[in-house]
């Protein structure tokens, strides 16, 4: 659930999928490092414009959101 709040939050309003993976991939490439690291990398740098653009900590848009996605499940 984790990795599905902060892809809608931090990359889905941002980039297509496939300019994500195209940028984890220069991540690694240009800096040598894990699949896993270059996420962290865009992830750090994506919290802080999603802060800039929406005014709202991070913390708080992501309890928000998981639970309105905790609300929206047990509604089914």
């Amino acid at each position: 659930m984790f990795g599905k709040i902060q892809y809608k939050l931090l990359i889905e309003n941002y980039m297509t999928k496939d300019e994500y993976k195209k940028l984890i991939e220069e991540y690694m490439n240009r800096y040598s490092i894990s699949y896993t690291s270059a996420i962290k990398i865009i992830i750090d740098k994506q919290i802080e414009k999603f802060e800039k653009d929406f005014g709202m900590t991070y913390s708080k848009a992501f309890i928000q959101t998981y639970n309105d996605m905790n609300y929206n499940i047990s509604m089914v």
